[in-house]
């Protein structure tokens, strides 16, 4: 090319370091949600995994990208060298030197099963219809159907389901381990937006300290 062609905003729209991995490939989805259209960005890399990010445009014309997804599509790593769309199966096909892999463009039970979760996901794919976190069907009649991409703010979009009447309180669960000992602590979040924090309380204490 003569000229390089750059973004509107003058910077990359999607950049990640510190990783172990290179981008390979790149396809996008323009997909249409209750509060616009949004671009979802596939991004291959040579680990056998894909990135699913969303390019969310601000007020001030800045852009916000959010990782919605990490797949691991091929158990051994092999760079992934081809990538195609297919909107009428919604459905991602994903070719490397393994073998080709077909990978669903929305997996929306992955969000929980409360409004809050669904909403906090921010995937334009996936809205709450009033029982569980669905795909989002822009000609759907559904009048309960919630979603927020642009800000994911549960409280404007979830104010009258049960777990945000408890107080917005988050889920806790505790665990027993022994000094000196080695103990598993698992916990999954429900999406790529939600934080998990450790808290250890030592016999006599009063208090709790948060566990690096």
């Amino acid at each position: 090319m003569f000229r390089s062609v750059y973004p509107l905003t003058g910077r990359p729209v999607f950049t990640r370091v510190r990783v172990d991995y290179t981008l390979t490939r790149i396809v996008v989805d323009r997909v249409m949600a209750e509060d616009g259209q949004y671009e979802v960005m596939f991004l291959g890399t040579d680990a056998g995994s894909v990135l699913k990010v969303v390019s969310i445009s601000q007020e001030n014309w800045s852009t916000e990208e959010v990782i919605l997804e990490e797949l691991l599509v091929f158990q051994a790593p092999t760079p992934i060298l081809s990538m195609e769309i297919s909107s009428k199966q919604q459905q991602l096909y994903v070719g490397s030197g393994a073998g080709l892999a077909q990978v669903s463009l929305s997996r929306c039970h992955l969000y929980g099963q409360v409004c809050a979760e669904c909403c906090l996901a921010r995937d334009p794919y996936c809205a709450w219809d009033g029982h569980t976190c669905s795909r989002y069907v822009p000609a759907s009649k559904r009048r309960a159907r919630r979603q927020d991409i642009k800000h994911g703010d549960p409280s404007s979009q979830c104010w009258d389901t049960e777990e945000t009447l408890r107080g917005g309180r988050v889920e806790e669960r505790i665990m027993f381990g022994v000094e000196n000992n080695s103990t598993f602590l698992e916990c999954l979040p429900k999406s790529q937006q939600a934080t998990i924090r450790w808290f250890i309380h030592r016999p006599g204490a009063e208090h709790r300290e948060e566990s690096s």
